[in-house]
């Protein structure tokens, strides 16, 4: 498989990673827990004026004159529902009338306030009782509050002895959870920007950032788009048709190295015979129109974009304008003389016409000739060495009908807009005064190129990314121009299948 490259293989697994995380961070913050009673130390602080191997704050010692207070601390301590689900009074599964005991190792416990989470002052009530809350030597015994997910109290804490109480532990039993200490700041510390899980998180995907800049900007890596295909195609079919697909082959093989498409155009009946004729899967036609319904059974087509015509008439032809009916008394031979079409023009006309190999010769016999047909005295590559005479020529190239048209002082004929645009010593005629032009609906000589294959094509053959980077990928934005738009846009879907 094309695609299967180290460094596609490296993109994507760096991509997978980077989701991962992004995931994982969000589950992080979102997981299902147990029923949790969790706490910390917000707060500790020594005002006392001891053995201060801890954090201490000076203070003028009101507490130490306090009876039986040597050396103070105080502690604020936050317990809270840390869990999903709620915890009721029989969740505790201590003995006794107590819930949770706090432990402030060797430090007295000499005061307990109880301090509610804002909006819930209803859980004093679970304090209030004679014995609800106790606290001897170094132990606080706490009632068993029930708590909703998120709620909280806290306990602000007098403490006597050598430390400052930030050690403090709370234990107990809690039906199918626990009881886990949380991570908390001082309230003089200044909080992290980032947590470490965010810090983790971003350096991963940094990380992951880098590999795929990496992996886009290394010089000298084969970068192959999603679609691309190797090997060599040929494009045959259409000569109107044929500069844009050679701007297309060149892009695509920019795009997709290890492939060659050769743009090989000789006619339109010519390539469809071709690819009709072969079942390779290295050949495709450009066919300006589509093939008769039947007329070929082994071909497939796509409809691939609008392409626009144009009449050209040399410059010595004052005439700027032509109906759909003097087109056709013109190429049917029933007019001979410019005259016959504007009294103020003179000469001969010199018809040139396409070859019956020609997409563009059928998309113009469709439109405007119907049931006529040409002159019997056509003659193939045009006879006349000067103007000096009418005749119907049969060209088997548009550069060809543009040299003639040039030459002969006399000459019209038909040709894709782009190569109209570029004829030397000529100019287009507008038909029934409508202007050559891709973006005028009512400009009726505009054809639908259709690429052919013979039958479909195997799904991620070259011929099948070929056709598909043409009509609805990249290759598209070569097809839009004054001349030409791809079919698959909004505007021109209607336009192409009608």
């Amino acid at each position: 498989m094309g695609w299967l490259s180290a460094g596609n293989v490296i993109a994507v697994l760096t991509a997978l990673i980077g989701l991962v995380a992004s995931f994982a961070a969000v589950w992080y913050e979102r997981r299902p827990r147990r029923r949790l009673i969790g706490y910390r130390v917000q707060m500790a602080i020594r005002v006392g004026n001891g053995n201060r191997r801890r954090r201490t704050q000076a203070a003028f010692g009101l507490l130490n004159d306090l009876p039986g207070i040597s050396d103070a601390s105080l502690v604020l301590l936050r317990v809270e529902n840390y869990g999903a689900q709620s915890i009721v009074e029989s969740d505790y599964t201590n003995n006794g009338p107590y819930g949770l005991t706090v432990d402030a190792a060797d430090i007295f416990v000499r005061s307990v306030v109880v301090i509610p989470d804002a909006g819930q002052e209803h859980l004093l009530g679970h304090f209030a009782g004679p014995d609800s809350i106790r606290y001897h030597d170094n132990n606080i015994y706490l009632p068993r509050v029930p708590l909703n997910p998120g709620q909280h109290y806290k306990l602000l804490v007098l403490l006597d002895g050598d430390g400052s109480g930030d050690d403090m532990r709370v234990r107990g039993g809690i039906r199918d959870g626990g009881i886990v200490e949380t991570e908390s700041i001082s309230v003089d510390d200044r909080p992290s920007k980032f947590s470490r899980p965010a810090r983790l998180i971003t350096v991963l995907l940094t990380v992951c950032v880098v590999v795929l800049a990496a992996i886009i900007l290394l010089p000298g890596h084969a970068r192959r788009p999603v679609g691309c295909a190797t090997g060599a195609l040929t494009v045959a079919g259409s000569t109107a048709f044929a500069p844009v697909m050679r701007t297309v082959a060149d892009r695509y093989e920019a795009d997709c190295p290890d492939s060659t498409i050769t743009v090989a155009a000789q006619g339109s009946e010519a390539g469809l015979r071709d690819v009709a004729a072969s079942p390779s899967a290295n050949l495709t036609a450009i066919s300006d129109g589509r093939v008769n319904a039947g007329g070929s059974p082994n071909l497939w087509g796509q409809a691939a974009a609008l392409s626009t015509f144009a009449l050209v008439v040399n410059d010595r032809v004052g005439v700027r304008n032509l109906t759909a009916d003097q087109i056709r008394r013109i190429f049917s031979g029933g007019v001979t003389d410019w005259s016959g079409i504007d009294p103020g023009a003179r000469g001969p006309i010199q018809v040139l016409s396409r070859t019956t190999d020609s997409g563009s010769r059928m998309a113009f016999d469709r439109l405007f000739l119907g049931q006529s047909s040409e002159p019997a005295n056509s003659s193939p590559g045009c006879t006349l060495a000067s103007s000096s005479g009418s005749e119907f020529c049969l060209l088997s190239s548009t550069n060809e009908v543009v040299a003639k048209v040039a030459a002969f002082s006399g000459a019209i004929g038909f040709v894709d807009l782009r190569a109209a645009r570029k004829a030397p010593n000529a100019h287009t005629v507008a038909i029934d005064g409508h202007q050559p032009s891709i973006h005028d609906s009512a400009y009726r000589f505009t054809e639908v190129e259709y690429a052919y294959t013979h039958d479909r094509p195997v799904p991620r053959s070259l011929v099948d990314s070929f056709l598909n980077y043409l009509i609805t990928g990249p290759g598209r934005s070569n097809v839009i121009t004054d001349d030409d738009q791809p079919c698959y846009t909004p505007d021109n879907l209607l336009r192409c299948r009608g």
